[in-house]
């Protein structure tokens, strides 16, 4: 599911803003985090710390889906340098198992992991 570009995008060293989308009971609510902090497993899921994302988590408790948006200036596009993908998915939070504890041993912060179960990934850019 995952292309070759949006890997480069994800692992490129120079890190990119990622945005997470989701829709709650008062609409659409938008959270951020890094390129470097998205680990993609062998199944092609996307596992993102998360410290905070409570609104987040909150949203995908009733809605299940969220929306990125992720992109890198740096990755060749369509049209020249830079490139963008919105990538669709299903989630769910994880807070103990093997992901979470491979995923914490990176990032001491974290209180969960957002996991992300591609369903669609566009290149825009």
């Amino acid at each position: 599911m995952l292309n070759e570009k949006l890997l480069d995008v994800l692992s490129h060293p120079a890190d990119g803003a990622i945005s997470i989308v989701t829709s709650g009971d008062d609409g659409p609510h938008v959270v951020n985090t890094w390129n470097s902090y998205i680990t993609v497993t062998p199944d092609d899921k996307l596992l993102i710390p998360a410290s905070g994302f409570v609104k987040t988590e909150r949203n995908l408790s009733t809605h299940n889906d969220a929306t990125l948006s992720i992109a890198s200036r740096e990755i060749e596009g369509y049209r020249g340098k830079g490139t963008g993908f919105i990538v669709k998915g299903t989630t769910r939070f994880i807070k103990s198992g093997e992901d979470f504890e491979f995923m914490k041993e990176k990032f001491s912060w974290i209180r969960a992991v957002l996991e992300i179960t591609v369903t669609s990934a566009k290149q825009m850019l």
